[in-house]
């Protein structure tokens, strides 16, 4: 009897042995394979820039007069807005400033804002025929205070702005304070062409890629350290805790507050890009609809073999499904948006993989695959992809004068050339 229960005792423990191999080798190839699925410690919630000058830097200026650079998003978690949080603490506020879309956010895209007024506290457009703070608007300022949230992309107006606030400092002689925040589109992934300066405007006034990778804080600095504003500029940027590059917005542990009418979920951040340059084609691409920029498409196009050369999306971690739907306007958000009223047939993207999709690859193969589409004829690409994308490599692409190996290794020469 004993002899059997020992050779039980045995039996059991090889099973043991076997169960708990096959579980560490389940883990070991389930991290190998799905590294950001699992965290073994709680990510901690991100504290933003704002957070921080409230707590420990707002001291340094108190009795001082601020000119506010802000919008609907300047809100401190849990929702108490910037204005509210700094005349709480005794701050003078002599000035608000908003860029585009307005203070309240709900402007739609290249509508001129007017000036207006948060009870007694003036706020300037900057977005009207001034684009940056003139001497008049900063006399009585001791310190500019930026705080905007925004979505890495070059082509969104904010960062413009934010380098108009750093000249006018400069001139004025005033500090700059930027209160850091995520960049959505994280900050691991660089994409597109350096801005040629034949293509620079309000929609891109820096020489660097569509997708940059950099806060708003770590922008400005690099603004100020490559002579692209005035250097004796006086910047100042608080940083955030607790956020690391490989972050998206789920990461960070903070809602979500559309920075504009069209960017309603974090998401619709990282394609942009994409449906940015689709929509120089001819394509609406979702304006009008629930889905803006997550989904495109015109009356003309047959989406089937799009989405089968693409093999449904999966090498660009994304999954694609053949829709069709109606553009309206949409007071706010698109008042005459493209295909108005009619029946579109379209492609729309829902999200598997963050980390694996390059939002301008994905653009280049769509617009590959149209161009195997023999009913698609490409007409000469207007001036604004080239001011969008930053050079004429895409439209060259496209008129034949390039080839696609040509297009994409020529920019991935600019992209490793931005990183170094």
């Amino acid at each position: 009897m004993l002899h059997l229960n020992k050779n039980k005792k045995a039996q059991r423990r090889k099973n043991t042995a076997r169960v708990l191999s096959v579980f560490f080798i389940s883990a070991i190839l389930f991290f190998c394979f799905f590294p950001r699925k699992i965290s073994l410690a709680p990510k901690r919630r991100v504290e933003l820039g704002n957070e921080m000058f409230v707590k420990n830097f707002s001291s340094e200026l108190q009795g001082k007069s601020l000119g506010l650079v802000i919008n609907h998003s300047s809100v401190l978690p849990p929702g108490r807005s910037l204005v509210q949080a700094l005349l709480e603490k005794g701050q003078k506020i002599q000035a608000i400033f908003s860029p585009e879309h307005g203070f309240s956010g709900t402007v739609e895209a290249g509508t001129e804002v007017k000036d207006s007024q948060l009870k007694d506290i003036m706020i300037y457009s900057l977005y009207e025929k001034n684009k940056k703070p003139t001497p008049e608007q900063t006399r009585g300022i001791d310190a500019f205070v930026y705080d905007i949230q925004d979505v890495g992309i070059r082509f969104y107006t904010y960062i413009t702005t934010l380098k108009y606030v750093l000249e006018a400092a400069a001139e004025a002689q005033i500090p700059v304070y930027v209160l850091d925040r995520p960049n959505p589109t994280g900050g691991d992934i660089i994409e597109g062409p350096l801005l040629r300066p034949e293509y620079e405007s309000f929609i891109g006034a820096l020489p660097i890629p569509v997708r940059y990778g950099l806060t708003p804080g770590e922008l400005a600095m690099m603004m100020k350290g490559e002579g692209w504003v005035p250097r004796e500029v006086d910047l100042h940027v608080i940083r955030m805790k607790n956020w690391r590059r490989n972050y998206f917005w789920e990461d960070t542990g903070l809602p979500w507050i559309p920075p504009s009418p069209n960017i309603p979920t974090p998401e619709t951040a990282i394609i942009y890009p994409a449906s940015s340059v689709l929509g120089t084609m001819k394509l609406n691409e979702g304006r009008g609809t629930p889905y803006p920029f997550l989904q495109f498409g015109a009356p003309w196009l047959d989406p089937s073999p799009l989405i089968k050369e693409l093999n449904g999306g999966e090498r660009f971690g994304i999954e694609l499904e053949a829709v069709y739907y109606t553009p309206r306007s949409l007071p706010g958000k698109a008042l005459h948006p493209l295909y108005k009223n009619k029946m579109c047939h379209g492609i729309r993207v829902r999200f598997l993989q963050k980390e694996k999709f390059f939002s301008l690859r994905f653009s280049y193969a769509i617009i590959k695959a149209l161009k195997n589409q023999q009913q698609y004829k490409f007409t000469a690409p207007p001036r604004y992809l080239n001011m969008i994308f930053g050079s004429n490599l895409l439209s060259h692409y496209i008129e034949g004068k390039i080839s696609y190996e040509k297009l994409v290794s020529q920019v991935e020469e600019e992209e490793k050339l931005f990183r170094q």
